[in-house]
């Protein structure tokens, strides 16, 4: 009975340390993962706050604002890297010319795509950016809600996935109600790769952002 007793009280003693030692090591990577979060929406907040200032402008046309708020963009958005995780497998089989040009064409498109909702602001939107999330790659994803306004009665949530290159945070991807808009982009290259052929692609994207560019025009 002694002996069992006594083999018991060494056991639990250990796993305690064990669980302790654990934790502590924890501790500084709990640490680090708060202050990459916190750092992503900063840079993400320094985003919003730019892009409010703008639209708040009202002395300025609806085509400078739309360059201002372009300039925000590249400024905080990875492109490159956008570009390379909407191409997929895919990139290999573009030069590296042919790359930079998909990105002008993708870059356009999303101006095309996201610019005109900016038309709906009404300056009574409340934007909220919640804590983030770190990934296992590092990455971070931010949430964001947007009430009020020209939003739905329930609001709107867009994600934000974040990326730390020498330093500085970028966004490499959004997230609408949850919906990857790399994901998405990419399935549509795919679909054309697979309908025309990867050289087709870059044609075939700048088609549609010329015809998109028309139908905004007519509108505006």
């Amino acid at each position: 009975m002694s002996s069992t007793r006594s083999t018991t009280a060494r056991i639990i003693p250990s796993r305690a340390a064990l669980a302790l030692a654990l934790l502590l090591l924890a501790v500084p990577y709990i640490a680090r993962a708060d202050g990459e979060a916190a750092a992503a929406k900063a840079s993400l907040q320094q985003a919003v706050d730019e892009t409010l200032a703008i639209l708040n402008d009202k002395s300025l046309a609806r085509d400078v604002r739309l360059h201002k708020l372009e300039g925000i963009a590249l400024e905080h958005f990875d492109f490159p890297k956008m570009t390379q995780l909407v191409l997929g497998k895919n990139r290999s089989q573009l030069s590296e010319a042919q790359q930079r040009e998909f990105t002008d064409e993708f870059r356009e498109h999303l101006s095309l795509t996201y610019g005109k909702q900016f038309d709906k602001y009404t300056s009574n939107e409340k934007i909220e950016i919640g804590d983030g999330r770190l990934e296992g790659n590092q990455d971070v994803t931010l949430r964001m809600r947007i009430s009020g306004g020209s939003a739905p009665a329930d609001g709107v949530r867009i994600d934000y996935r974040m990326r730390a290159d020498g330093g500085k945070w970028f966004v490499i991807d959004v997230l609408p109600e949850g919906v990857s808009m790399v994901q998405n982009f990419r399935s549509q290259v795919q679909e054309i790769v697979t309908q025309k052929g990867v050289g087709q692609l870059i044609q075939t994207l700048h088609e549609k952002n010329a015809q998109r560019a028309a139908e905004t025009a007519k509108t505006s």
